[in-house]
């Protein structure tokens, strides 16, 4: 009996370790990051932009990002955590300093992660083109094209107003394709008549007077180019 009861022991053991490794064979990290391409269009020369990418764990493991390379000291993608439960995502911020960069520019952050995949790193690509004089540009500019929400000593500035104009003989539809400034009310209008202007603003919310920050909304236009342009917002204190 004893005998028995011992072989009945090993093969249970036998059965949970032959499971135990099917299923870790089976737990493995996946990683994805949709939409990893993004245009800014027009960039005012010396302003700090912003985009965000969500990272997901599609896997049945956690995901762990052991690190980003942003190529250039001007860029940073800083991480709430290093690490994503299965079936859940993050939402991660890239931001960019231009500086006296003009032109054509990109920047390219690769992100390594545990994920078992031939993609890993996964690679994110970001382009712009900067520009001196958005309040001039084609087919719609923008004045002011900075949008400074300053603290002063004498001052608090927590609007700012702005005028957008079509320069073309076509009617311009315009959609925000970023992601929302969660420290500001942002308005623009839907559409530009030909050769019209229209006004909006970007308005500070109450709970983020306190706080610095830069950020950026990027528009998108309805001409066959589908261009863009990027309104760079910045809090600051004097």
């Amino acid at each position: 009996m004893i005998y028995g009861y011992n072989s009945i022991m090993r093969a249970a053991l036998l059965l949970l370790l032959v499971f135990g490794l099917g299923a870790s064979s089976l737990a493995q990290p996946k990683f994805e990051i949709p939409s990893r391409r993004f245009d800014f269009g027009l960039i005012p020369r010396g302003s700090t932009v912003a985009h965000y990418f969500w990272f997901k764990a599609t896997g049945t493991d956690t995901i762990k990002v052991r690190a980003i390379k942003t190529g250039c000291s001007c860029a940073s993608m800083p991480l709430e955590r290093d690490w994503i439960a299965p079936g859940d995502s993050m939402l991660v911020g890239f931001y960019w300093d231009l500086g006296k960069r003009f032109g054509p520019t990109s920047q390219e952050p690769r992100v390594f992660t545990n994920a078992n995949t031939d993609t890993d790193p996964l690679y994110l690509s970001l382009k712009g083109m900067s520009v001196m004089a958005p309040d001039s540009s084609r087919p719609v500019s923008i004045k002011p094209y900075r949008m400074e929400l300053a603290r002063t000593p004498a001052k608090n500035i927590d609007s700012v107003g702005f005028t957008l104009t079509n320069r073309s003989t076509s009617d311009m539809a315009l959609t925000v394709v970023s992601y929302p400034v969660p420290e500001c009310e942002v308005s623009l209008p839907d559409s530009l008549l030909a050769g019209g202007s229209a006004t909006g603003f970007v308005k500070l919310k109450p709970d983020y007077a306190d706080s610095e920050f830069k950020r950026s909304v990027t528009v998108e236009l309805s001409d066959a180019k589908k261009s863009r342009f990027t309104i760079p917002i910045r809090r600051k204190f004097y």
